[in-house]
């Protein structure tokens, strides 16, 4: 299994031979990224959103996302696209799944998170904030992608909030380092002294990890 990290929310995940990107961001470098066979929105802002239009075209990948998402895509000419509703699956191909959860982002129509059922368990939240019913999540996650970095979306104590409630292995801190000041250090930090023991993967821009 393999995760690699571009930057913002924008990741490639490869498990079971299924290849993922997610969130794609408008200043990505599309040159960066391999094959894809499935990309996933989190939800229609730009900044998730940006290069679907292109890579979905370049990659032939299959565009999943909620509703917004869906229909911005058609609008944009992507002819392969899927919508996907809170709580539901999708079957990705050699017993790899995908499934929406709703996130806490007020300024989105319809903002989800994706739980990827594979060689690992991977959450990747999207945009938001701390909410009780990432509880429900506890022992159910593997890998965590977090936002910290406060606009629009959890800061690094929030973030922390969430991570102790799903208590997952290994947390991989994103939303930072493009459009925000915020650093993985700061979550670090906060989780010290909260005594919440988790490995931390701090990702360099388009570095693999190997799993």
């Amino acid at each position: 299994m393999k995760i690699i990290w571009y930057g913002h929310a924008c990741f490639w995940v490869e498990t079971k031979g299924v290849r993922i990107l997610i969130d794609p961001y408008p200043d990505v470098d599309d040159d960066m990224i391999g094959d894809v066979d499935y990309i996933l929105v989190t939800h229609e802002h730009s900044d998730h959103y940006g290069k679907i239009p292109l890579l979905a075209r370049l990659r032939g990948a299959t565009v999943i996302g909620p509703k917004p998402v869906y229909l911005m895509a058609i609008s944009d000419g992507v002819t392969d696209v899927l919508e996907i509703e809170d709580r539901q699956e999708i079957d990705l191909g050699n017993g790899v799944r995908v499934k929406a959860i709703y996130m806490e982002h007020p300024s989105s129509q319809y903002p989800v998170g994706y739980l990827i059922t594979g060689e690992k368990r991977i959450f990747h939240t999207g945009d938001t904030y701390s909410s009780p019913h990432f509880k429900h999540l506890r022992g159910q996650v593997d890998i965590l992608m977090i936002p910290i970095s406060g606009r629009s979306t959890a800061n690094e104590r929030e973030a922390a909030n969430i991570i102790e409630d799903i208590k997952p292995k290994i947390v991989i801190p994103m939303h930072y380092g493009v459009y925000s000041q915020a650093t993985p250090e700061k979550l670090q930090e906060e989780l010290r002294k909260r005594r919440i023991w988790v490995i931390v993967k701090i990702m360099r821009m388009g570095e693999e990890l190997v799993l």
